[in-house]
């Protein structure tokens, strides 16, 4: 009786781990036969207002989105980066460097290229294209005083008087 008890018990052993074993694999299966879901991190976004030459020597604005959370010296970049390709200054003109002054002035120190002989609109649509793109695009900003290989300098090609920082200018927008 010994035995038969034995071989009963081993049956019923060897038929709970194969009862186990189908519920494992029916629950697992659809896992298994299921397409892996791609997970990418959502990029959060912030955007930078760009205000370019639109004709007649007005400025006209466009918004571009940027990536959130850059620092202010790559949010500085993209954004002159953006005038560039609005062709708002010339694509050799180089930020070397920016500071924020706790008065709200925004100081951009800018290479030389700033400075040549531009025709009155072109030197008015330039420099109020920076003004204002910097003054809405970075938060606490009241105005831009622009520096020139680390100096200040008292006009760009004669016409406007750029010593002291400027603020945004509404006279020269499209409207």
């Amino acid at each position: 009786m010994k035995t038969g008890k034995g071989r009963v018990l081993l049956l019923l052993s060897t038929l709970l781990i194969i009862i186990a074993a189908g519920a494992v694999f029916l629950f697992y299966q659809p896992l298994r036969n299921a397409t892996p879901v791609q997970r990418t991190a959502a990029i959060e976004k912030d955007s930078i207002s760009v205000f370019f030459p639109a004709g007649q020597g007005r400025l006209e604005k466009k918004v571009v989105e940027i990536q959130r959370y850059l620092s202010d010296k790559a949010k500085a970049e993209a954004l002159f980066r953006a005038l560039k390709e609005s062709r708002c200054i010339p694509d050799r003109l180089k930020l070397h460097d920016l500071a924020m002054g706790q008065d709200g002035v925004l100081y951009l120190n800018i290479s030389k290229e700033f400075v040549d002989r531009a025709t009155p609109g072109r030197e008015i649509a330039m420099t109020y294209g920076i003004v204002n793109s910097f003054i809405q695009s970075f938060r606490d900003v009241k105005s831009v005083q622009l520096l020139v290989e680390g100096a200040p300098v008292y006009t760009r090609s004669g016409l406007l008087y750029i010593f002291e920082p400027l603020q945004f200018n509404r006279d020269v927008m499209e409207e």
